[in-house]
């Protein structure tokens, strides 16, 4: 028989995965972020350029480019953070959340400034970087309320049933 209450056992896994997840991605992060070289030079920046020059011959998407998608990018890129960081923190620590984002982006320029020339740190990417992050968080909290909820009602459920 199943209970409602997992214990701490499977909430001790699920927190070391959530946290293996975060180190792994955020090491990722960091290798595209500080990396000496531009992302999406060579062969991934020809390749956007070719789409792009595709789609303006075509007058679609007239309002993209490269600029447009690096600021999506950044965003997506750090969605993941977000999400990690806000299934790791207690409820209690939820205002964390505002400047985690900022915080780890503002890192991140600051270390571009500092230790890579031919890098350029923009204030762009450090809002892309944290909009990606709270959109992420908040998909997090959002989700960690529904569960709760149904395990409410779950619980109801079960002491009902008795």
């Amino acid at each position: 028989m199943t209970t409602v209450d997992e214990g701490p056992l499977a909430s001790q896994f699920r927190r070391r995965i959530v946290m293996a997840m975060l180190a792994v991605y955020s090491a990722f992060v960091l290798v595209v972020t500080l990396s000496p070289q531009m992302p999406g030079s060579g062969l991934v920046s020809r390749l956007v350029g070719r789409v792009l020059a595709s789609l303006r011959a075509r007058e679609i998407l007239d309002f993209v480019d490269f600029l447009f998608l690096e600021f999506i990018g950044n965003i997506l890129m750090f969605i993941p953070l977000g999400v990690f960081i806000a299934l790791l923190i207690s409820r209690r620590h939820w205002w964390i959340l505002l400047f985690a984002g900022t915080f780890f982006s503002g890192f991140i320029e600051l270390g571009q400034l500092l230790f890579l020339p031919d890098r350029f740190p923009e204030v762009r990417d450090l809002v892309s970087n944290s909009t990606g992050f709270i959109v992420g968080a908040l998909a997090a909290v959002t989700l960690r309320m529904a569960v709760a909820h149904r395990d409410e009602l779950v619980r109801r459920d079960h002491v009902g049933s008795r």
